[in-house]
């Protein structure tokens, strides 16, 4: 029997690779190198030499093995790994006798130089970056350079380029009790601090010439929309349109923080993106792919100087850009990477510490998601989709794909970069996101809008503005509740090696998924909508809502009084029957009254018949500066006091020179028509003190009356009860902030208030309101609301009846 003849092996079956081309993956390598050389630099003690040494090494190696595999991509990193940590090396700042930082500690020195950044303008103060350039001590004139923070009030305003002379004490930011803060300081350049120095001002039309432009083009920008929309909707706008968020009040930056939707409330890679994806949507069916391309970046370019070019508009358009190319004009996601490392090597080349900037790194990390993650997951949610019916596919893909989806593989990276920077974790962030990024492309497209008309006409950029005030009302709503939700955002920690140990997971993560799944083509299908019933069906949303809310904030015909929480401070507004308004005092925070007047004004309404401060304290004028500024005002009156000493007063009555409102001086007996019956009567206006020179009004209509005193003390009491003026009074607003000073024990029983409203700051300094002052009045029987316990305090009468309506404390 002849065997079976035995069978060769076959051969196994080898796939061979192309050669890979090193080409493709250097700028993205090399920038990524270069960035953790301008970090290792921070942490590793090398000198200049040692780096230039290791550069030099490796890109001879580079050169030489550079065909060989991968060999030569690796040293190439490694010598762009070394070159970054040149450059940090040699941007280290040098404390010899010539820098600014090397007087720190002097007690008394004179600091000359020129405001070289746009201030940072906060409620009671503005921090200016001074470029120093002369210093004295002790009598000896010497030439200095350095960057200084200067801390100043708010008033008077000083702005870019002025050049000035300040006289006080050189501090190091160490002494400002804040390791963290002094850190982010020696990353910007800074070394050096004064705080609430003498000043004088040498001139103001110092700077550059085309910054003072790009600024005073931003300036228009943020006046137009302030003119347009309330607040705090006007700031929210400013700062995701302008990249200014400063006028935003800090309850609104601290819930847009627990919710972890920072990265709406100023212009970063995530608004960029939101543009750019808008814009390619508008030009698809105008124009071809490329060329739409072309005309969207120069459009971001554009648009990056026209709002001013800041640092943070700059960094967010370089990163905006390279998506874009990368995607849409190369088509390769390679490519965008290379594009986008190649971005931030330059930015870091001209200032090593751009690394060091929190908004540089969430930009970056944001955009680099997008490449890493948005295609693939959006390829994914189209195939899980497939087998669902068009009419729900199509609806859902644009709903999820363009919003959720994106947004979420924006912040895959981020999120780490959250928690280590502020050491929490949001747990509201998946909700807030999945409810308000919807609604960010019609914010991005009204804002714009709005922003447009008000710079031609702001009646036009008014009335645009009301879908915009809809869209923008909507996500702060969302994310103020999500905020107030128990366990929002809980504390959580992550170190710098946590960090790093949660970035080198996700890479392999990535990786793993990358490789693990055979490559397929994604399906070509267009998802096609009806772009006209949709633009038709929203438009009549917008309609229905705006009708809506106006029906809710019209006058109803009843008399409203608002003791407003504006902290530790007074504001009151009056709504008179037939709409007419007066705001009496404005506390000391622009950002405080600005809100409540939002709250409590119809949307559509910018005006106010009269504002009134009773004397010049900051904590009663300083706020009406931005009042004033912001809304047509017909008229101010004051209690007659000269500007003197108190900067807030003395722009509040610049304020009112600017914009052609008249100022009036209150007269005891003057009577103020509000309209339907409504009066307001001036008591008194003038006295020995400042605080008893306040100006004391009583408020009637019908049966309610209310007496509204300032900060009247006991002399101010005492002749208006031997004038005869004082009667009882259904409502009492106490008197400075109820200090034992004020509403004293025979003022009380002459006026015999039902309710005694304190207006006061929780947890302040003074003491207010005193015990004893309390006791005074629940001798006479009078309930007591206090700002500081219960929010703001709204009376609402028809003259016969009264209702009282609290805002209540988280």
């Amino acid at each position: 029997m002849t065997p079976a003849p035995r069978l060769a092996p076959s051969p196994t079956a080898v796939t061979i690779q192309p050669p890979v081309d090193s080409r493709f993956y250097l700028a993205t390598v090399a920038g990524a190198a270069w960035l953790a050389g301008i970090g290792l630099a921070a942490l590793v003690d090398a000198g200049l030499g040692f780096w230039l040494f290791m550069a030099a090494v490796a890109t001879v190696g580079a050169v030489a093995l550079w065909r060989v595999g991968r060999v030569g991509l690796a040293l190439a990193g490694v010598a762009a790994l070394a070159l970054g940590g040149v450059r940090a090396v040699a941007a280290a700042p040098r404390f010899d006798a010539g820098h600014v930082a090397a007087y720190n500690g002097a007690a008394e020195v004179v600091l000359r130089g020129e405001v070289a950044a746009e201030p940072d303008v906060g409620d009671t103060s503005r921090r200016l970056r001074l470029a120093a350039r002369e210093l004295v001590i002790d009598g000896q004139s010497r030439p200095v350079s350095g960057l200084v923070l200067v801390e100043l009030p708010r008033y008077p305003a000083v702005g870019y380029g002025a050049a000035l002379s300040l006289s006080g004490e050189l501090l190091a930011p160490s002494s400002l009790n804040s390791t963290d803060y002094a850190a982010y300081l020696a990353r910007q350049g800074i070394h050096s601090v004064m705080r609430y120095p003498a000043v004088s001002v040498l001139d103001e039309a110092g700077g550059s010439a085309w910054r003072r432009a790009l600024l005073a083009v931003r300036d228009r920008g943020r006046d137009a929309i302030r003119a347009s929309l309330p607040e705090p909707q006007a700031s929210l706008l400013t700062g995701i349109l302008l990249g200014d968020d400063s006028g935003l009040p800090r309850a609104v930056v601290d819930a847009f923080q627990m919710t972890g939707m920072t990265h709406i409330i100023a212009i970063s890679g995530f608004n960029i993106a939101l543009i750019i994806a808008l814009l390619d949507r508008l030009a698809a069916p105008l124009l071809p792919r490329r060329t739409g391309a072309v005309v969207i970046a120069a459009f971001i370019v554009l648009y990056a100087l026209l709002v001013g070019a800041s640092a943070s508009v700059v960094r967010a358009a370089l990163m905006g850009i390279t998506y874009l190319a990368g995607l849409r004009l190369l088509g390769r996601p390679t490519l965008a990477l290379a594009g986008l490392f190649t971005a931030a090597v330059v930015m870091t080349l001209w200032n090593p510490l751009t690394l060091w900037d929190v908004g540089f790194q969430l930009s970056l990390s944001a955009t680099l998601g997008l490449l890493l993650f948005g295609q693939p997951w959006s390829r994914r949610l189209r195939r899980g989709t497939a087998a669902l019916p068009p009419a729900v596919r199509r609806p859902a893909t644009q709903l999820l794909g363009e919003g959720v989806i994106i947004t979420l593989a924006a912040q895959v990276l981020t999120v780490p970069l959250l928690i280590y920077h502020f050491g929490a974790l949001s747990l509201a962030s998946l909700p807030a996101n999945l409810l308000v990024l919807p609604a960010q492309p019609a914010v991005m497209l009204t804002g714009g809008l709005t922003l447009l008309a008000g710079l031609a006409w702001p009646a036009a950029g008014r009335l645009v503005g009301l879908p915009a005030w809809l869209f923008l009302s909507y996500t702060i709503g969302v994310i103020e509740r999500l905020a107030r939700l128990p366990a929002a955002s809980v504390p959580l920690r992550l170190s710098a090696g946590g960090l790093l140990g949660v970035y080198a997971l996700i890479a392999v993560v990535t990786i793993a998924a990358a490789t693990g799944q055979p490559r397929r083509r994604a399906a070509a299908e267009r998802l096609r909508a009806n772009p006209r019933r949709n633009a038709a069906l929203g438009g009549l949303a917008v309609v229905v809502l705006l009708a809506g809310a106006w029906w809710w904030q019209r006058p109803d015909g009843r008399l409203h009084v608002a003791f407003l929480d504006v902290g530790q401070g007074d504001a009151t507004l009056i709504q008179s029957p037939d709409g007419r308004q007066v705001l009496i005092d404005g506390g000391r925070y622009p950002s405080r009254v600005l809100e409540r007047l939002g709250e409590q004004m119809p949307f559509w309404d910018h005006s106010l018949d009269l504002v009134i401060a009773t004397h010049p304290d900051d904590d009663h004028a300083a706020g009406l500066v931005s009042v004033v500024e912001r809304y047509d005002v017909a008229g101010v009156m004051t209690n007659g006091a000269a500007a003197g000493d108190d900067a807030g007063y003395a722009a509040l009555l610049a304020a009112a020179e600017v914009t052609g409102a008249p100022v009036l001086v209150a007269q005891p007996g003057q009577r103020i028509d509000l309209g339907d019956g409504a009066r307001l009567d001036i008591l008194s206006a003038g006295g020995a003190t400042d605080n008893d020179a306040s100006v004391v009004a009583r408020l009637t209509y019908g049966e309610l009356s209310v007496l509204l005193t300032g900060d009247a003390g006991e002399a101010a009491e005492a002749a208006l009860l031997a004038g005869g003026q004082l009667a009882p009074t259904v409502v009492l607003k106490a008197g400075h902030h109820g200090a034992n000073t004020s509403s004293g024990e025979a003022f009380l029983a002459a006026v015999r208030p039902q309710v005694v409203v304190i207006s006061v700051g929780a947890d302040n300094s003074y003491g207010h309101p005193a015990p004893a002052m309390l006791a005074r009045a629940a001798a006479v029987g009078a309930t007591v609301l206090r700002t500081d316990e219960v929010g703001t305090v709204e009376l609402v009468s028809d003259g016969e009846r009264m209702w009282w309506e609290v805002e209540g404390r988280p």
